[in-house]
This record gives C-alpha cells, structure tokens and sequence, in this order.
C-alpha cells in the first residue's frame, strides 16, 4: 500500500498535477452590448446610450489548479446599474420633460476552464479560459409611460425577474509576485440572453451580454 501510494505521487508529480489552489478577489467594469429590441427602442426614445449603462463590476473567484497548465474555478460576481433617463422628443403639455427609469442587474454564477500556457508557476503567466454558468438578473423601468397610440401618460412599473444560462470566454495575464500573492487583469465576454416577463410582451429576449475588464487580487493558498 505505502509503495503504491510512493509510485502514485511519483506520477502526479512527473506530469505535473501538482494541486493548489487560490481566491481571486475581482473588480472592474461591465460594458454591457444592448443588442436587442427592447435596448434599441430604449435607446431611440429616451436620453439613453449605451455608456450610460457601464457600471462596477466585483466577483469572487475560487480556482483549483489540477494540472501545472490548467485549472477549474468557480466564480460569482455583481453589476448593477439604473440610469435616470428622460423622453428624447415628447414633453408634458406644460413642457416639462418626461421621466424614466431604467435599471439592470446581473449576478453570474459560472464555472470555468482555463488553460495556462506557460504554466502557472512562473512569474508573469498568461491564461485564457471558457465557462458557462447560471446568471440571475432583474430588468426594470419605471416612471411615466407613452402610449404612442393616443399619445397619454401614464405612470407605471415593469420588470422582469428570471434565472438565464450563458456562456463566457476569457483571457488575462498574472503577475505572481510573491509565492502567496499575486495581481492579475482579465478581460472577459460573456454571452447571455433572457427571456423578458409579460410587461414586454412582443420583444425579443433581452441581450444581457457584454464585455468586462477586470484586475484582481489573487491569494494563492498553497
């Protein structure tokens, strides 16, 4: 049994399954991509463009490295961004602008594969990874409402509250600057489409995808 165990180590460690592990504590921007129906029609009615929509992105990153090349992780993050807009071209008969809200959030659970080049023992090391997860996200407006109709105003709230699988794709650079402690940017794509509530009925599902850029802290524990 204890030679076993001898020759098994021996193997791990000749093809470089040499396990550790670290918590990447991240922190960035989401520049989300508004390429659906509902974003263009906000888009060409309110006072609402698309960096009015960037906002902080923070997330938290679990990795396990299974081989000196690659690695597993587990990640969960937060972006949420309301903007304040207004009607482009339609007042109250009095002239005063008319008001609304938009609002989105989106919390990513995902689970990543990544692969690392050089290994991921060196001093500056190069990654690139590909994942997919589940993304709980909340869309929202309210305010007043335009019925194009008869052109009246009403106050109103919609929303939409759903769970969407997605996809993402990775790359980055970490700098190891120490045998427990290293800093890292990443620049991350992630492809995601909900289906909206019945407030919307008649548009497509919602684009919620986008490129984000992050840097982290990464605390390597062994």
């Amino acid at each position: 049994m204890k030679r076993t165990a001898i020759w098994l180590s021996i193997l791990c460690l000749g093809s470089g399954m040499i396990f550790s592990q670290s918590v990447n504590m991240k922190m960035g921007l989401f520049f989300p991509r508004m390429q659906s129906d509902l974003w263009e029609t906000n888009l060409e009615n309110l006072t609402l463009s698309r960096p009015d929509m960037v906002n902080a992105y923070y997330g938290g990153e679990y990795e396990f490295y299974f081989h000196r090349h690659a690695s597993f992780s587990l990640e969960v993050g937060s972006y949420a961004r309301s903007y304040y807009a207004q009607y482009r071209d339609y007042t109250f008969q009095d002239g005063s602008p008319v008001f609304q809200n938009v609002s989105l959030r989106i919390v990513p659970i995902e689970a990543n594969l990544k692969l690392y080049p050089l290994g991921h023992r060196t001093r500056f090391f190069p990654f690139i990874g590909a994942g997919a997860g589940v993304y709980a996200w909340t869309y929202q407006q309210w305010g007043s409402f335009i019925n194009f109709e008869d052109d009246s105003i009403n106050d109103g709230f919609a929303e939409t509250r759903r769970f969407a699988f997605g996809l993402n794709g990775r790359f980055g650079l970490v700098f190891r600057f120490h045998s427990r402690l290293g800093i890292a940017l990443e620049g991350k794509y992630q492809h995601l489409r909900g289906r909206l509530s019945e407030f919307f009925q008649g548009f497509e599902p919602l684009d919620l995808g986008g490129f984000s850029a992050n840097a982290s802290i990464n605390l390597f524990l062994r």
